[in-house]
């Protein structure tokens, strides 16, 4: 009974792994956006400046501190004796000064501080919103980049997969080539040397299947180390059109339109430069004066065997200070802002232009792949064509073992430029979406 128990768990444990869940780009990349520690690192930085900007919204309230105390304490009275001259003659006097006696102090005092107006503080919530926008704008950049990563890696997983197909069709071909060969040279009908080099051809076939296993195992790895699994679990892919083609790619002026709106780094350019302009502010607003409201009540109780007191206080003090000189240093912080902003305006053109140059690459690219997927299909079946006429030409006896063994070689190239085609037409038209920031196609 253990046995058979034994057993079906071992047949269920198969069936249960040989049907292991497939994924699709879509979800892989949302797999990825949920593990990768890039994401999950922006998504904190993201959260630490959200607290950040609390604390500057913070500064505009008033502080409100609440105190308390409680002790016994106990001071042995102090005595002094003085000496006075009178006529009766000299007396001498003792005076005690304290309580001998342990006493009880106990209290509460409640203090509000409220800013009325300190300058620094509207362009530093302004700073603190910006820099909300620009951590949340790199968590955007990072996702892209994830997605892109991911979306690299998906295909080239599958690209590996094809490859070890059209390996083991290369190898089945020269296999079958060779037996064929054999049979002739057993009949006398082909020489050594087209045995020797049809089995050559099956060795480098074989060498090419390994090096194409391998390659499969280490891209594997590479794609569920983007998606921040485990290097050795188990990849199963859905294929969604690998290497389709695309009816209606977006003009170069169309796509820039709409990386300036959607970009990551050119939205954090701007808000950089919008947080360059509150740095300069805040230096400038320490030309102004700052002003302050506080206020503070208590009660303070002393406690002693034979009596107590009792005192409640209250206090509310307006408070303002100016700096009129600081050796300098107001203004050259002053012009340090306005040097960093200076900067910022200066490279605007170049960051934009740098943009322009990599979304035109990207489209120029694509189109190139496009019109370039069209030429390796129909190498393919040129080769194919040419494969099965010099197969047949030599099983009839007239053609040569050069011109088969040529004819394999030719047609498993064209099968791999027209993979390597498709292959690279899927990353071109990721990488429009990551130029762009945003998907577009």
């Amino acid at each position: 009974m253990k046995r058979l128990c034994a057993g079906l768990l071992i047949v269920l444990s198969v069936v249960s792994s040989s049907h292991a869940e497939t994924l699709t780009l879509e979800q892989n990349v949302n797999v990825a956006l949920q593990k990768n520690p890039s994401v999950l690192a922006s998504q904190k930085r993201v959260n630490a400046a959200n607290a950040r900007l609390g604390q500057a919204l913070g500064a505009f309230l008033p502080n409100i501190q609440l105190s308390g105390n409680y002790g016994q304490s106990y001071a042995q009275p102090s005595t002094v004796q003085f000496t006075t001259q009178t006529t009766l003659g000299a007396v001498t006097q003792t005076l005690t000064f304290g309580t001998d006696a342990t006493q009880t102090t106990k209290g509460w005092q409640a203090s509000l501080n409220q800013p009325l107006f300190v300058a620094a503080l509207f362009p530093g919530y302004k700073i603190a919103i910006n820099s909300l926008n620009l951590a949340k704008e790199d968590l955007r950049k990072t996702q892209l980049e994830t997605a892109f990563n991911t979306t690299q890696a998906y295909f080239q997983v599958l690209a590996a997969e094809h490859l070890v197909a059209l390996a083991k069709e290369s190898k089945q071909m020269a296999e079958s080539h060779l037996a064929q060969v054999r049979t002739m040279y057993a009949a006398g009908a082909a020489a050594q040397t087209d045995l020797l080099r049809s089995d050559v051809q099956v060795a480098n076939a074989e060498v090419t299947l390994t090096r194409a296993t391998n390659q499969l195992g280490l891209v594997r790895d590479s794609f569920n180390n983007v998606l921040g699994r485990d290097l050795e679990e188990e990849v199963n892919l859905t294929e969604e059109g690998f290497g389709k083609t695309i009816d209606d790619i977006p003009g170069y002026k169309q796509l820039l339109q709409l990386a300036e709106a959607n970009r990551p780094d050119w939205r954090q350019f701007i808000l950089t430069k919008e947080i360059s302009e509150e740095n300069l502010r805040v230096a400038q607003a320490a030309r102004l004066p700052t002003l302050m409201l506080s206020g503070k009540s208590g009660n303070q109780i002393v406690e002693y065997p034979s009596y107590s007191s009792d005192v409640n206080s209250w206090s509310v003090t307006g408070a303002a200070s100016w700096t009129l000189f600081d050796g300098l240093g107001i203004q050259n912080r002053i012009r340090e802002a306005a040097a960093n902003l200076e900067e910022q305006r200066a490279s605007e053109a170049e960051v934009k232009n740098g943009i322009a140059l990599e979304v035109r690459n990207a489209c120029l690219n694509l189109q190139s792949l496009t019109e370039a997927l069209g030429s390796t299909k129909k190498a393919v079946e040129a080769s194919q064509e040419n494969y099965a006429v010099a197969t047949r030409r030599y099983n009839s006896g007239v053609g040569t073992n050069s011109e088969v063994l040529d004819a394999q070689v030719t047609l498993t190239q064209a099968r791999i430029n027209d993979l390597q085609a498709r292959f690279d037409l899927e990353i071109a038209r990721a990488k429009i979406n990551k130029v762009v920031g945003k998907g577009v196609l």
